[in-house]
Parts: structure tokens; sequence; C-alpha cells
């Protein structure tokens, strides 16, 4: 032992805090380079420890990205979570567009290559889009109250707006000349239309076109 590290102790990560670690660190690498660029060596690199170590926690490449996938799906579901002090229906949509914009801006990288490559062809990460986007829209119902009556019809409305709005965010950060207040303004307003045609909707705005 060299003479500096005398009287100090080595402390072993739990697994579940090693495999968190790892995701962590797989989602800082992703943030500044492409998905495909992230490999399992750079990740033990990035931790200090073996390539060997890493695969203990995931068989392959694959399912490394799997779990990066899963935890920046529920970073998204965490963020768009409605906020409980805001009272108005529409106040609350515009809220959690808001957040998600913040979170697709910070992610990008990661969320273009989740939405427009791996998620297309690989089964597992399309169930976790299929998910994430079945939750948000009973989240969205939850608290926004758009639909009086939550419908299949509804449902499937919701999930389809999402996945249109997921696709506006993408072109926008790719470099359409909309600001972002009018991103956001499309996303919330695109809803308020939709309603209407499934027969299913609570007014959620004045007489003269205003949100209540």
């Amino acid at each position: 032992m060299a003479r500096g590290d005398e009287g100090k102790k080595r402390t072993r990560m739990s697994p579940a805090a090693r495999r968190e670690q790892f995701i962590a660190l797989g989602r800082d690498l992703v943030k500044r380079v492409s998905a495909e660029k992230v490999s399992i060596e750079s990740v033990a690199q990035a931790a200090g420890v073996s390539r060997a170590l890493v695969f203990h926690y995931f068989a392959s490449k694959q399912e490394f990205h799997v779990a990066l996938a899963q935890a920046q799906a529920d970073e998204l579901l965490s963020v768009v979570q409605p906020d409980p002090a805001i009272a108005e229906p529409v106040e609350v949509l515009r809220a959690s567009m808001n957040a998600y914009l913040d979170f697709v801006t910070e992610n990008r990288h990661a969320y273009t290559a989740f939405l427009r490559g791996t998620a297309a062809a690989d089964p597992q990460m399309r169930r976790i889009v299929d998910t994430t986007r079945s939750r948000i829209a009973a989240m969205i119902q939850e608290r926004t109250v758009v639909f009086a009556d939550w419908t299949p019809t509804a449902e499937l409305a919701v999930r389809g707006w999402f996945a249109f709005v997921d696709e506006i965010a993408l072109i926008w950060l790719d470099g359409s000349r909309l600001t972002r207040a009018e991103v956001l303004d499309l996303a919330v307003e695109s809803l308020l239309a939709l309603a209407p045609v499934t027969g299913a909707v609570d007014d959620v705005r004045t007489a003269d076109g205003a949100p209540r």
C-alpha cells in the first residue's frame, strides 16, 4: 500500500449503485456524442473500471442502450409531470410541454437517435416509446381535463398527438425557423384543436376562445 493510502479504506459500491453509475455516465456521454458512439468501452473508461466489469452488469451494448432509453423515459415522465400548483387546465398543459421542450433540447442527441433510429427497429425500444406515450397521455387526461370522457378514441388521439409533438420537436431541433415559443404554442393548440374530433370534450375555453 502506498504511504498516501495508509488508513484509507476502499468502499465497494452495491450492485444497484454501480449499475446506476454506468447508466448515469452513459447518459452524460450521449449528451455530447451520438448514441451509437457510446460504447461499453467508453463507459468503462469514464467510470475508471474494466470493460469486463461493465459487461458484468450489461450483457451487450444493446442491453446497455435499452437501459439508457428506459432511464431517459423515466426522466421525461418526471419532468412533464403536471405541476399541482397550477390550476388552469390549459396552463397545466403548457407547463408540461414547456418542460418537455427543455428536456429534448438538453438531450437532443439521445432523443433523436432513440426516436428515429433504434426505436424503429428494436422491439424493446418500441415498447419503451409506446409505454411512455401511454403514461403521458394518462397524466395529461388526469390533470388537464381536456377530455370529459376518457374513451379509447380519446386515449388514441392523445397518444397520436404526442407522437406528433415528438416529430415537430425533432424537426425544430434540426433547424426549423420556428421559435421555441411558436413550437410550444403549436404543441398546446394542436391538442386543443384535436379534442372536439373525439366527441369527448370538456370545455376548457371561454366563449371568446381564451383559456378558462
